[in-house]
This record gives C-alpha cells, sequence and structure tokens, in this order.
C-alpha cells in the first residue's frame, strides 16, 4: 500500500499540486491503491509493502518524517529537491537534476552576455535552495554571490539594490523571488530589464501570465509522483533493492524576462570552479593487484582453487597433475590463463603473486 504524508506549509503551493496530480494519475493507470495520512502513525503495522511517499519543503520536517518512518519499518520515499547524506539512512528519493539544471541556466545567461550573476532568493530553511546554493558557488565561483532570504523579499531586495550594479543577470530560486526581483526593479527603477536578464525556477502559471513573462526552468513535478510509483514497484518486487533515487531532467521556457532570446547550447560540459581531487585510490599498485586477483578469483572453478593451492606450496606440474586428476597439459593451459589474467609472466611470479595474497 502507498500512503501519502505532505507537509501542511507545502499543500497550498502549485509544486504539490503538480507532484499529488501526476502520482494520481499513476496510480489511477495502474489501477493501485493510495492513501493520504494525516501523521506516520496511521500507517498500518501489518502492513508489510508499506511506503510512505513523503511530499514537503522543509527540510527540518522531512528529516523528522524520514526518522519515524524507518522507525515504524516503512520504507521512506522523499518527493523533494534535497541532497541525501549518509546520516539520513535509508530512503528513496525523486529529486530534481540540481547540477543540470543550473548548468543550464548559468549557461543560457552566459550565451547572453551575462558574467557576474546572483543567485537570488535563496531560502535557507528549503530542501532544496542550499543545495542548489552550493551548485551555483561550485559552478561559478567569484563570478557570482548567493542573496538569501532571511526575512522576506522586501528586505532582501534592499540589501540587493545596494550591490546591484556588480552583477548583469540574475537566477532567482524560484518564480516568487523572479516575479519580486521584477517589481521591485520596475518601480525602484534601478535597472531595466532588458540590462539585467532575470530567469527563475518552477515554471508556473504565475510566470507564464506575469507582465513581463519570466524565463523559467521546469521542474517537472508531474513527474515527481509517476517516479515515486516505478520506485515502490521496485522496492516492493525486488527485496534486494534497499532504495531508489531518480533525478528529474528540467526544461528551460525562454520569455520576455531574457528579451525572448533563444538558449544555443554549447554542447560543453561546464568545468566546476573547484579543483577537481584526484582519485589516487586506482593508482596503487597494492589495490591494483588485489583487483586483479579478485578479478582471477571471479572466473575460477574448484579446479583452479586447488592449483592455486599446489603453486603456494612450489608443487610442479606432474604433482599438480596427480592431485587435481587433470593432465599436465591442461595444468599448463590452467596457470597460463591465471598469469594472464594476473598480469605475470612465469609460474615462479604466478606462485609468488599468490603467496602474497593468500599463502
Amino acid at each position: 500500500m502507498i500512503y501519502v504524508l505532505i507537509e501542511p506549509k507545502f499543500k497550498n503551493y502549485p509544486w504539490c499540486h503538480r507532484a499529488v496530480r501526476g502520482l494520481y494519475e499513476e496510480t489511477r493507470k495502474k489501477r493501485m491503491a493510495v492513501s493520504e495520512i494525516g501523521k506516520m502513525e496511521m500507517i498500518p503495522r501489518e502492513d508489510e509493502t508499506a511506503c510512505v511517499l513523503l511530499l514537503g519543503a522543509t527540510e527540518h520536517w522531512i528529516n523528522r518524517q524520514i526518522r519515524q518512518s524507518q522507525e515504524l519499518g516503512t520504507h521512506p520515499i522523499v518527493l523533494a529537491s534535497r541532497q541525501s547524506s549518509p546520516q539520513d539512512g535509508i530512503f528513496s528519493s525523486v529529486v530534481m537534476d540540481v547540477r543540470d539544471s543550473m548548468q543550464l541556466a548559468i549557461e543560457y545567461l552566459r550565451n547572453l552576455g551575462c558574467r557576474k550573476l546572483a543567485l537570488y532568493g535563496v531560502n535557507p530553511a528549503s530542501a532544496s535552495d542550499p543545495w542548489r546554493a552550493s551548485v551555483f558557488k561550485r559552478l561559478i565561483g567569484e563570478n557570482g554571490a548567493i542573496f538569501t532570504n532571511q526575512s522576506n523579499f522586501q528586505q532582501m531586495y534592499k540589501d540587493f539594490s545596494q550591490v546591484m550594479g556588480d552583477f548583469d543577470g540574475a537566477i532567482c530560486a524560484n518564480d516568487y523571488a523572479a516575479v519580486s526581483l521584477v517589481r521591485h526593479m520596475r518601480s525602484s527603477r534601478d535597472l531595466k530589464l532588458e540590462e539585467f536578464p532575470v530567469l527563475s525556477y518552477g515554471n508556473t502559471f504565475l510566470s507564464r501570465k506575469f507582465s513581463p513573462t519570466i524565463t523559467s526552468i521546469s521542474d517537472n513535478y508531474e513527474y515527481f509522483g509517476k517516479a515515486a510509483i516505478w520506485i515502490y514497484n521496485m522496492i516492493v518486487k525486488e527485496k534486494i533493492i534497499s532504495a531508489v533515487n531518480i533525478q528529474i531532467r528540467s526544461q528551460l521556457y525562454v520569455r520576455e524576462s531574457t528579451g525572448n532570446r533563444p538558449y544555443i547550447p554549447s554542447g560543453r560540459p561546464m568545468q566546476e570552479v573547484k579543483g577537481i581531487l584526484e582519485n589516487l585510490f586506482y593508482e596503487d599498485e597494492e589495490i591494483a593487484s588485489m583487483a586483479k586477483l579478485e578479478l582471477l578469483l571471479n572466473q575460477c572453478d574448484d579446479t583452479d582453487f586447488e592449483i592455486m593451492q599446489c603453486l603456494i606450496q612450489n608443487d610442479s606440474y606432474m604433482m599438480i597433475s596427480e592431485k587435481c586428476f587433470i593432465s599436465e597439459t591442461a595444468v599448463k593451459y590452467r596457470i597460463k590463463k591465471m598469469e594472464t589474467v594476473c598480469g605475470v609472466k612465469s609460474r615462479e611470479k604466478l606462485s609468488a603473486f599468490f603467496k602474497e595474497f593468500l599463502g
């Protein structure tokens, strides 16, 4: 049985409505039962196939519900753009591909000539905004700044207006922040919109009907609910799977807030500003040797394992043949295959190799 628990504050927002609509459309097609609950304790203990879909926007609320569902033995599926961490425990999730969407936003504005960008309207208590801000910072480095909504949009704009001249474009955390920014810009006349492109996230009806219309990246929340059903079916049918995480691709809708100028993809992946940490694990010769041995062990049968023990004891081809009840030709053939996999060129070196790890 699928249970749905929605954060009360989140219920009246379009993102929630779209996810729920996608969920119920998918369950109707598959003739699956769904029950919306008000609290975690409403899930029957005897329901062994229970999964709970958590729809929320606040990090604290989502974390609390994950813990409660795990305590009840119910698998949680989180429908929110939040980044998981090891301490969260086991849960499945459907999230927006935040890096892909942020790269899309930055690349589009750079195509318009913007070089100093602001990320505007970040909600620090949100499940998604801090993650989005960290990706923005990694991708753009010193050529951008983040403006957080600590109290209200009006105060945030006052803070932003003092340094607005340092930037030539803005990415807003959501459509509401974008509409607010454009309204304040228009009333204060700090900058003309054609000189300061504004892009946001959500693709809400407001972004399409507001004047000027807002260029927005869709999070495709309708697919969040559908993806959750796919996860549920995998978790219930395949007991070996402990969790499934799905990222939803975003889509850009170009409108008046960026002059209706089309997006022309460069086809080149954007490099993160910070230096790439070199993975030295695979450069370690000891690790490489163990990997070769593991590769060999996965290919061996019982006779091969007997031959390995014989090589560790320095047995001759004849002695190995007698112990393993196979011809000397077969012994030599098998040893030659082992040498190839392990990257050694003689029986003596193969013997030393086995002694190092198995002797």
